[in-house]
């Protein structure tokens, strides 16, 4: 039987008398995890990308030389914290007990193969992993009280796999500042949907739900406590973000592996590394199909149950490498920015959409930290928040306000349009403003989409006839019909054959190949494209067989790209052999 544990933990101040720890932790959900970590890397689009950096002969990111800050609630004992060093997913890993005296715990080592599992984790190369004890961290390290400032942070990335309820917004304060001071990125998770009550106050608890410098994390299928915190900034929305996991404890990871991945991406771009950057880059990337749902609305940015959206390492990457954009320019399809902003100030990107092509899936997200300063006051030290209010708004070439999230206690804004609401033909502006001065990251993805109705309306020149603007039609007079000029680039009104398909033969290891290569514009996804092959030209497959799945992709770097193909069978043996290219619409 599935049961929740818990393990409490003394504090000997003179209001509050324990604060108990929760969290899910039975051989039970063991086994599930074990099946979780084969499958997260596939449903946060981990695999898909690898195959395409494979193909584009890009090394894949590892999170190679990001040191990782593990803290754990003691599992069964208080000193049960430990992943299983001797487990093969650790092999070459440095884990450090920063307790000293700690045992092994099955909830720390899954959490672990999540995070920097060797096999299982999108960020193997993580080798350094300074684990702390819950006890430890609250109560002697200064996270939650004492005189002293929290322990000083080294690494970029904490990962909190446990919660803890405390009518206090102390440890919310105290980790704020601690981010702000050594400039790193709190991963937390929530709590599973099977312990406490939704409609309770302390669904969000104070440690750590309630941080606003960090990102909190659910599970893909809602089954997490969710709403607004109360203890410390009441009505923000949490969770940020889900990941595909049945347990929030094992999400949250996956999370701070995609962090630690693009960390190492980001190779020596500072700013890229910024915890505020990620944050921005990881929400903007979220998937809004993880619920049909799935909603916002001016004064709320993100869901109320599944925040951003799930978890998209594809995006993220995609997002970061497209570079940084500063305001005052005309942006690119995916970017983002780093920027600082004041109240006399508004920063503008600018976003054309071209003729012939509609903008879809903009997804713009605005985040900033919340600042806390510490100073004495008589025999303590008090934390002092303070949080300037952003907005973000997306305007036409006219200045009407099509959109406008601008909520006025979440340090996130974020603006949502789907391929039912894209943008036309035209300018536009993400305005950014602030009532005060503010350090921010924007980040940003979006779709240009294109199908043949729509490049029928620009690619004709003014004399060609109606009829010859249909997909069968060639009113250049090239044997190549309009379907075939769109799927390939080409011109409708220039007589020009170098645009379709060339067939080769190739010499590999002393085997003679056939290979067929064609260019296409890039993200063209209203056309099908299948290569086809046979040995006798009145029996065509209806699909690929015969020929390898996986091509070479050239990226030409004009917004094209050229795919080539094989055939599998070598044609030496085989004195017929034949290649071809079809297209069509879905």
């Amino acid at each position: 039987m599935l049961r929740a544990k818990q393990i409490c933990i003394k504090f000997l101040g003179a209001k509050i008398l324990q604060s108990c720890f929760v969290w899910r932790i039975t051989l039970a959900s063991l086994a599930l995890a074990v099946v979780e970590v084969e499958a997260y890397k596939s449903s946060i689009r981990h695999d898909e990308l690898v195959a395409e950096l494979n193909q584009l002969g890009i090394p894949v990111p590892t999170g190679i030389g990001v040191g990782i800050t593990q803290v754990e609630a003691g599992n069964g004992s208080a000193t049960a914290i430990l992943p299983n060093s001797a487990n093969a997913e650790f092999s070459g890993k440095m884990i450090t007990d920063q307790d000293g005296g700690s045992t092994n715990s099955n909830h720390a080592t899954v959490v672990g193969k999540n995070l920097y599992g060797n096999s299982s984790s999108v960020a193997p190369g993580i080798s350094q992993v300074d684990v702390y004890g819950a006890n430890n961290w609250l109560y002697n390290l200064n996270w939650y009280n004492g005189s002293g400032e929290p322990s000083v942070e080294p690494n970029p990335i904490q990962n909190h796999s446990w919660v803890s309820f405390v009518s206090s917004s102390n440890p919310s304060l105290r980790m704020d500042y601690a981010v702000g001071r050594d400039v790193f990125l709190p991963i937390i998770g929530l709590y599973n949907s099977d312990y406490g009550d939704q409609n309770t106050i302390s669904d969000i608890p104070a440690i750590y739900g309630s941080i606003y410098n960090g990102i909190s994390v659910g599970v893909n299928d809602g089954s997490h406590r969710f709403g607004t915190t109360s203890y410390d900034g009441t009505g923000r929305v949490k969770p940020e973000i889900v990941a595909p996991s049945s347990f929030t404890s094992y999400a949250a990871p996956m999370v701070s592996s995609v962090a630690a991945f693009l960390i190492d991406a980001a190779g020596t771009d500072t700013a890229a590394q910024n915890p505020i950057t990620l944050k921005a880059v990881i929400l903007a990337a979220a998937d809004k199909s993880v619920s049909a749902d799935w909603d916002q609305t001016p004064t709320r940015p993100i869901d109320e149950q599944y925040g951003a959206g799930k978890l998209d390492l594809y995006e993220s990457y995609f997002i970061q490498q497209g570079g940084q954009q500063t305001a005052g320019s005309t942006i690119a399809l995916r970017g983002w920015n780093l920027g600082n902003i004041s109240s006399t100030t508004t920063d503008s990107y600018t976003i054309t959409v071209p003729a012939g092509y509609e903008l879809q899936n903009l997804s713009a997200l605005v985040t900033w930290n919340r600042d806390v300063t510490r100073r004495r006051q008589g025999f303590n030290f008090i934390y002092t928040p303070s949080l300037a209010n952003l907005a973000l708004k997306l305007q036409d070439n006219s200045g009407n306000t099509l959109y406008n999230s601008d909520s006025s206690v979440d340090n996130i804004e974020h603006i949502w349009r789907d391929s039912s609401n894209g943008l036309s033909e035209g300018t536009y502006t993400l305005e950014v403003t602030s009532n005060a001065d503010a350090q921010y990251a924007i980040a940003w993805r979006s779709e240009l989409y294109q199908d043949f109705t729509l490049w029928s309306t620009t690619a004709f020149d003014a004399s060609v006839p109606t009829i010859d603007r249909e997909a069968k039609a060639d009113p250049d007079g090239d044997n190549i019909d309009n379907l075939l000029e769109f799927a390939l680039g080409g011109d409708p009104n220039t007589n020009d054959r170098s645009i379709l398909p060339i067939i080769t033969t190739v010499i590999d290891a002393g085997t003679r190949y056939l290979e067929l290569s064609y260019t296409r514009p890039k993200g063209l996804d209203t056309i099908t494209y299948v290569v086809q092959t046979t040995s006798d030209t009145t029996s065509w497959p209806t699909d690929g067989t015969g020929v390898e799945p996986d091509p070479s992709i050239l990226d030409n770097g004009n917004e094209t790209e050229t795919l080539t193909y094989r055939r599998t069978e070598a044609i030496d043996a085989n004195n017929r052999a034949f290649m071809r290219l079809k297209v069509s619409t879905p």
